[in-house]
């Protein structure tokens, strides 16, 4: 075919490196320069780096993890629950009254302390134990750890489209730079009989055979093609970047395709089997929503349980010490002397300390049954029912996408076919026109305009041609994207 870029014999002789070795190019270090080696890839290795390397990708495993972790939680928020729970105060009291009361370290004591005495209390209690505490019965706990359950799997899924759509972009991005990279031949080889013929316009023009108009549209022509090269190679630029970008390479990486622009297999399905794969039930994207779907119906239940009573228990138990100083206990007696009071007596300044500890335990049986909440459960309800609705209808929705795309592509696929057949023809027999015309020309027969002509129409049949090749395997990508089917393919357009 005339749009390889090149021939089956210089392909088969070029180097293969595996993905393995794409690699360790790529992690390697060269010894004499700082700039990574040349990459040369054919399209599987593209995909097997790019996939390694997804950026996309390493986001979804990330988005997978975080959903594990929020099932962890949901099934951890029902586990018992061990504390060790402890507490130590101190407190220190003066006092000349003899009572204290309703102090929380220290609690009530009584002290005789006569007429003008003194007291300083000192006080040091401590506690430790444990405390269990365990839900027993919650109507919310089945459908949080439903909800828990369907955003892993919805994740998994998601995991799972998302290295399709991955693979398709890298598909995409490389045959992009294939239809770039096969068009700088079709300018260059325009180049090249445009420059030829103003060469031969302006010999002729020297003769005085020909007028001063052909050399000019003969140097028209050829700038025109030199506009066209220069934008074929700038467009190849732009496709590399884009593959090299999807295959997530730093910026300094030079990368090149190794495989020409040349069509792949045909799609053998029909169009009803394509569908009915398509839309299979373990479609990931399907089953993403559905999980989705099915996550948000358990969140309606949660949002229900709000309303229903919730038992729990409470068992602890712990040991406590307590330590009471009198460091200061000045008292002043007094004497009675026939049922009257009599004069006081020396002061007395005593100290004294107390210590003990005990244990204790309980267990606490709590019932909680909302009774009225200003209608916020009320509100959760239909707040989680409207979203179940939009999930229903998004897996509705993505139905409607894929059988859209799929009949895009196939459609596209099936009428890329005839588009190569007649592009390779119109491109053989305009280069048959190309020479006849040349011929006429330089012979003084035919009119510069009828070269021009027909060198216009070369150039945009053998641009048809690459494109149509291009619509070909970019239709049969995205089938296999659609339809997630990785088989081998092996029936090609016999005219190709």
């Amino acid at each position: 075919m005339a749009l390889l870029l090149q021939s089956g014999a210089a392909f088969a002789e070029q180097p293969t490196r595996s993905a393995g070795s794409v690699a360790q190019a790529l992690e390697g270090k060269p010894a004499a320069a700082t700039a990574p080696a040349p990459l040369s890839l054919n399209l599987d290795q593209a995909i097997a780096l790019g996939l390694g390397r997804s950026l996309a990708l390493r986001n979804s495993s990330l988005a997978l993890a975080e959903s594990r972790a929020v099932q962890g939680l949901a099934r951890a928020r029902f586990m018992p629950k061990l504390d060790l729970v402890g507490l130590g105060t101190y407190a220190q009291v003066g006092t000349d009254v003899g009572f204290i009361s309703n102090l929380p370290a220290i609690g009530d004591l009584n002290f005789d302390l006569g007429g003008d005495g003194y007291a300083v209390v000192q006080n040091t209690f401590v506690n430790v134990g444990l405390a269990l505490t365990m839900p027993l019965i919650d109507f919310g706990r089945g459908p949080l750890q439903q909800a828990a359950r369907a955003g892993v799997q919805a994740a998994e899924a998601e995991q799972r489209e998302q290295q399709r759509r991955t693979r398709f972009a890298i598909q995409s991005a490389y045959l992009n730079a294939q239809l770039a990279e096969s068009l700088i031949p079709v300018w260059e080889s325009a180049l090249q009989v445009s420059t030829r013929l103003l060469s031969d316009a302006r010999a002729i023009r020297r003769e005085g055979l020909a007028a001063r108009i052909d050399t000019l549209q003969a140097e028209a022509l050829v700038e025109t093609d030199r506009q066209g090269l220069a934008e074929a190679q700038s467009q190849r630029e732009v496709a590399l970047s884009a593959l090299a970008r999807n295959l997530n390479l730093p910026p300094e990486q030079v990368i090149s395709l190794s495989e020409p622009l040349r069509p792949l297999p045909a799609w053998t399905l029909s169009l009803s089997a394509s569908l009915a794969q398509a839309l299979a039930e373990d479609r990931p994207a399907l089953e993403a929503l559905e999980q989705q779907r099915r996550a948000q119906q358990a969140q309606v239940k949660v949002a229900r349980a709000g309303a229903l009573p919730q038992v729990g228990l409470l068992l602890g138990g712990g040991i406590n010490g307590d330590w009471l100083n009198v460091p200061v206990l000045n008292t002043t007696p007094r004497v009675g002397v026939n049922g009257s009071q009599g004069p006081d007596l020396p002061t007395l300044s005593t100290s004294g300390n107390a210590s003990g500890s005990f244990y204790d335990w309980g267990i606490v049986i709590s019932l909680r049954q909302p009774l009225f909440d200003g209608g916020l459960t009320r509100e959760s309800v239909a707040l989680a029912r409207r979203r179940a609705e939009q999930g229903e209808v998004a897996l509705e929705l993505a139905r409607q996408t894929i059988t859209q795309q799929v009949e895009t592509f196939y459609a596209a696929h099936q009428a890329s076919g005839p588009q190569m057949r007649a592009a390779a023809a119109a491109a053989a027999a305009g280069a048959e026109a190309v020479r006849d015309a040349l011929l006429r020309y330089r012979a003084g027969v035919a009119p510069i305009t009828e070269l021009l002509i027909a060198q216009r129409n070369l150039q945009a049949a053998r641009s048809a041609e690459a494109t149509a090749i291009h619509r070909w395997n970019i239709s049969r990508a995205g089938l296999e994207l659609e339809t997630g089917s990785g088989l081998a393919q092996e029936s090609v357009p016999s005219s190709l």
